[in-house]
């Protein structure tokens, strides 16, 4: 059955992480073993390491309900069990929004946030570090019958007045109504945890049911779908596009496409419906359908697919390939194929990866260089072996030029250290215009303002002030971000290490830059929601705002963590180039002086200086292993230097 294409690429993008991984950790151990004195290296190494360990691949569905988003996740993980996985039925199956992703344990569960915390203005990102707030149920997934009454508590409801449903921020025009009471979501999130083979290899799934849910939890829209790498909206191919679909594009998914930056595909589900009519061609209608949608919708038509998740699962339950075909699962898998390949090459074009990299090759040809010299100087003593004296001279002469170079190299560091200093005495001005207290004081002239004026007009105007005065606080840091860009153009230019541009370990605020102003966007399109611009002041209004204020914070976290990392770092491929060059020469020196020893006692013996070319050539084999392992790298690894025309040592013309 050709139905292992996402199968494939996902699994094949685990084992590329998992191979690069091995490689840092190798390179590490390789660093402990020959270069005892490279904490940083090992620092920059645990970065890159740690990038693959955290790197997720997330879909996000989005849909009205009723529109198979459960069965388009039970035909993506039908794989292995063959079988329906998740609870689906005629109705509401989900109730709140659901993440379904491994844990790294054999242990099935589905972890639950109670309705009742959205009394608080507490993140959900919050909630996740304090688990006694979540209701845990456990279950076997190999138990159909356990697996079914466990993951039917995401579509438990309560039953609430319309004031409780309306302080909670829930628009009752999308709730089910019983007498005087209305039906809400039991459950404020849900974490599903599956030991499956796909989502054990880094795919997560987010599925946020109905336009309730998206406009009752602001950072599904502001901060969850942004961090998605696919956003999957659903329609009904029976139904085309209903006016609470296009609610829900034009609220929470345009500005999630034109100002984030998010990769979003239109699926049009249960196109089995077409099969059923003698009299029309169904390819023809489907054709015409997704041409109508991706007018209606502004996306390309190759991101408008027709898919019945229903058909798929049941041509994989009964190994039907003809099945597959026509439910056209294959069609959406090829899309999240693509979206995958375009977030693997982000993630091997990261500056961690490009670094750990680079410093291996940089190691490498540093040991090259030296095991080339060393053979020089060995040849050249064998050829000059006749007479003793002349021998003693010329060792004289080595162990001199290895010494300059040696103190070359110790004050290349010196220097390197106090320009390190310089830089980090750059930090308190780079971080001034981002601190918290900047920001919170921007937050409280925003909630004086909309206290001063609660209104629709009043609340615009406090979220147009707030990202201005955020655009501001960016301005300002990125003036000072240009003078420390400077400063390190000038320590890399004083450096021996030429074969480095600069410019590529500049700090760079654009992509920080293009969040903030992507969520302002947002955030002045979710405003204009039914739910905002009818609401007086409640939960929902103060919870939009405080969402609005936590992701800002968050941006700004992410930005201090960057400049100090930059900070640490930027300098790093400097310090590591001069400390192992002087390691080797360290040793280097050792065995001349022994050799100088020898000599002037007895007859001429190199085998101190052929033992080090042995340890040095052992060494270069063992990286030069390490880095033919590398895929996909960032850049083409530069050959080494060749031994040709290497001379002994010499001392940089500028020392």
């Amino acid at each position: 059955m050709e139905d292992a294409t996402l199968r494939q690429h996902i699994a094949d993008y685990d084992r590329w992480k998992k191979s690069l991984d091995t490689q840092f950790s190798r390179f590490s151990h390789w660093l402990e073993e020959h270069f005892p004195n490279s904490a940083g290296a090992r620092q920059v190494v645990q970065q890159a390491r740690q990038l693959l360990v955290d790197d997720q691949f997330t879909v996000a569905l989005v849909g009205e309900f009723s529109r198979g988003k459960t069965e388009l996740i039970n035909a993506l993980l039908s794989h292995t069990y063959g079988k329906r996985l998740l609870p689906s039925r005629p109705g509401r199956t989900t109730m709140c929004p659901t993440e379904i992703l491994c844990d790294g344990t054999e242990q099935a569960s589905v972890r639950l946030l109670p309705i009742e915390t959205l009394a608080t203005n507490t993140s959900l990102e919050s909630f996740r570090r304090i688990p006694q707030k979540w209701v845990n149920f456990d279950f076997d997934p190999d138990d159909a019958e356990a697996t079914r009454d466990a993951l039917m508590k995401v579509a438990s409801t309560k039953a609430v007045t319309p004031e409780e449903a309306a302080r909670y921020g829930f628009d009752r025009r999308h709730l089910d109504g019983n007498g005087n009471l209305v039906q809400i979501p039991a459950w404020r999130y849900a974490l599903i945890s599956l030991p499956h083979p796909l989502l054990a290899q880094g795919l997560r799934i987010i599925d946020t049911p109905g336009l309730n849910a998206l406009g009752n939890e602001p950072e599904l829209t502001l901060s969850t779908l942004p961090g998605a790498q696919a956003v999957a909206f659903l329609l009904s191919a029976d139904a085309g596009v209903s006016g609470t679909d296009l609610n829900m594009w034009e609220t929470h998914l345009v500005p999630l496409k034109e100002h984030r930056g998010t990769a979003v595909m239109a699926l049009l589900n249960k196109i089995d419906v077409l099969w059923d009519d003698p009299d029309e061609d169904c390819e023809q209608m489907l054709r015409k359908m997704r041409a109508e949608v991706s007018k209606l919708l502004d996306l390309p038509q190759e991101s408008v697919v027709g898919v019945s998740a229903k058909k798929a699962l049941l041509a994989r339950a009964e190994h039907d390939p003809i099945l597959l075909q026509q439910s056209r699962f294959g069609d959406f898998e090829q899309l999240l194929v693509q979206r995958l390949l375009d977030h693997r090459q982000k993630v091997a074009n990261h500056r961690s990866l490009h670094q750990a990299l680079m410093l291996m090759a940089d190691t490498r040809d540093l040991l090259k260089r030296r095991l080339n010299s060393g053979r020089a100087t060995l040849e050249h003593l064998k050829r000059h072996a006749g007479t003793s004296p002349d021998q003693v001279e010329e060792l004289k002469q080595l162990h001199q030029t290895a010494k300059e170079q040696h103190k070359y190299c110790h004050q290349e560091l010196l220097t390197l250290k106090s320009s390190q200093r310089m830089l980090s005495r750059q930090r308190a001005s780079l971080l001034a215009p981002v601190s918290s207290q900047q920001l919170q004081q921007l937050i409280d002239e925003t909630r004086h303002a909309l206290n001063e004026r609660w209104s629709p007009l009043g609340l615009a105007r406090a979220i147009d002030g707030f990202m201005g005065g955020v655009e501001h606080q960016l301005a300002n840091l990125e003036r000072e971000v240009d003078q420390a860009n400077r400063l390190v153009d000038a320590i890399y230019e004083r450096s021996s290490l030429s074969n480095i541009n600069p410019a590529e370990h500049h700090f760079d605020v654009a992509g920080f830059r293009a969040a903030l102003r992507g969520l302002h966007r947002q955030a002045a399109q979710l405003r204009r929601s039914p739910q905002l611009l009818l609401a007086r002041r409640n939960r929902l209004t103060e919870r939009f705002i405080a969402t609005l204020a936590n992701e800002v914070g968050r941006v700004y976290s992410q930005m201090i963590s960057a400049v100090d990392g930059w900070l640490e770092q930027v300098l790093e491929p400097l310090k590591q180039h001069v400390q192992y060059q002087k390691h080797l020469l360290n040793r280097h020196l050792i065995k001349l002086t022994e050799l100088k020893q020898k000599t002037q006692s007895k007859r001429t013996d190199l085998r101190a200086l052929e033992e080090e070319l042995l340890r040095n050539h052992s060494a270069l084999g063992a990286l030069e292993d390490l880095l033919k392992q590398t895929q996909a790298a960032p850049q083409p690894i530069a050959p080494a230097p060749r031994a040709t025309n290497v001379t002994p040592m010499k001392i940089p013309a500028n020392s």
